[in-house]
């Protein structure tokens, strides 16, 4: 909900049963994201009429680029009738203005869910669930709930994952070590008892070491306030903002302002201000030794085997509000989205390739191993070495895998939701404890239920 800047630190495959598919009786405009009841059937070895589908997406860095088109060419010698043109670097910005011109891909790959609901509102794309059901695909037997669940909106499966993200605490063994700290922290107060013993200030106080950088503007620290951590739902039975009325995420808000004044707001902000451009790089100060804790997604294991690989590090998941409901062991699950636009030009193939892409067990473990990402189906997690085979990783896939992590529900106002808490919470954050947060709160639920309404929530 919080929109997230997701980094890859960086071959579709076909299904062994056949995948069915059929023309949708949709338009993006006035008609139905409803398929109708697909009826025809593309199986291997199917002498079908040779197409070219063409797939949007968010990738731009060279390995990204490397094993995308790896995985149009092994699609293509699966299927010789099939050939896969990639269209690279293009956001859901790009994606709108193509359907508006009546020019869209055939299938979208974007790294944001956010867009999910009102591309589905608004019939943009098609409703997957009867190509899911024709192939006889049960989402719920096929991925874990945290990585479909938030694709979903009204009844309608609106998108299908490729790969997700998990998020965990990143903590420097070491600097615990020598701190005294001899186990990682599960709840927040905890969280915070360990930063202040993992931070060293020098002679007129300013900070040589920190424990851990509470700011909501840095980095992914935006998915504390998802409700993972505080056990909350963000809406309610009626699909009202719950942040007014549920006061755990008044005590989040305090906990973090409590924190970044603790260390000075001066000192968070030039932090941030340095750290920020360099939280993917050689320089981020987890990775550089400057921060003994830092909440990071999955994708920052393959930097730390780059940039630092001898770093003695864990990872847990993100620490608990005490008192809470929350699940100990959930993070925040989210990741890639794959659409099927309701006008693409070959709509049979384009779903058929969107569900090889997602249910492909080989092509899944492959492209998360090159990007550093989770797979995304119960049978590729089984199947993938990484789980096992690295402590880092088995954390991230137990993460993934618990019931409570998720994605907070969107609604067709997109991205919108998160903009108008995220400048509320950066409003606490720096504020000198004078602002009162369940007002902020308040008058934040009431703008988000003024967008949903807006929206057709």
């Amino acid at each position: 909900m919080l929109p997230i800047t997701r980094r890859r630190w960086s071959t579709p495959v076909a299904l062994g049963a056949a995948v069915v598919l059929a023309a949708a009786a949709c338009t993006t405009t006035g008609g139905s994201t409803t398929a109708a009841a697909p009826d025809v059937a593309i199986k291997p070895g199917d002498d079908h009429a040779a197409t070219t589908v063409t797939v949007w997406s968010f990738t731009h860095l060279p390995n990204e680029v490397k094993a995308f088109q790896t995985a149009a060419d092994r699609l293509h010698t699966r299927y010789p009738w099939l050939t896969v043109t990639l269209v690279q670097n293009k956001d859901d910005a790009d994606f709108t203005k193509a359907v508006a011109a009546g020019a869209p891909p055939d299938v979208f790959i974007s790294n944001s869910p956010d867009s999910v609901a009102k591309f589905c509102q608004n019939k943009t794309v098609a409703d997957m669930n009867p190509y899911l059901a024709a192939a006889g695909i049960d989402p719920a037997k096929t991925f874990p709930a945290g990585n479909y669940q938030y694709m979903r909106y009204q009844g309608k499966q609106c998108a299908l994952p490729l790969l997700t993200d998990a998020f965990g605490l990143y903590y420097n063994k070491a600097m615990f070590r020598a701190a005294g700290i001899t186990t990682p922290p599960k709840t927040l107060d905890e969280l915070r008892a360990a930063a202040e013993k993992l931070t060293i200030r020098k002679a007129g106080g300013a900070i040589s070491q920190w424990g851990f950088v509470p700011a909501q503007a840095y980095n992914v620290n935006n998915t504390l306030y998802e409700g993972v951590v505080t056990g909350s739902s963000f809406y309610d039975g009626n699909g009202k903002s719950t942040l007014a009325s549920d006061p755990n995420w008044a005590k989040l808000l305090t906990w973090a302002q409590s924190m970044n004044a603790y260390y000075g707001q001066d000192q968070v902000k030039r932090f941030v201000a340095q750290y920020q451009p360099h939280t993917d790089d050689a320089s981020n100060p987890f990775t550089s030794g400057k921060v003994a804790m830092e909440i990071d997604g999955e994708w920052h294991i393959g930097e730390l085997a780059d940039y630092a690989p001898k770093l003695d590090y864990g990872i847990v998941p993100v620490p608990k509000l005490a008192g809470s409901n929350a699940s100990p062991g959930a993070g925040e699950t989210a990741g890639t989205v794959m659409y099927l636009p309701t006008k693409a030009a070959h709509q049979q193939e384009a779903a058929f390739t969107i569900a090889s892409m997602a249910t492909d067990t080989e092509f899944l473990t492959e492209l998360a191993t090159t990007m550093s990402n989770v797979p995304s189906t119960f049978d590729s997690l089984a199947a993938w070495k990484n789980a096992t085979g690295d402590p880092h990783w088995a954390t991230m896939v137990a993460i993934n895998k618990d019931p409570g992590s998720g994605y907070t529900p969107l609604t067709p106002a997109g991205a919108e939701v998160g903009t108008t808490f995220g400048t509320a919470i950066q409003s606490f954050d720096q504020s000198a404890g004078g602002e009162d947060a369940a007002a902020l709160l308040a008058s934040t639920a009431a703008k988000i239920d003024q967008l949903n309404a807006a929206a057709g929530k």
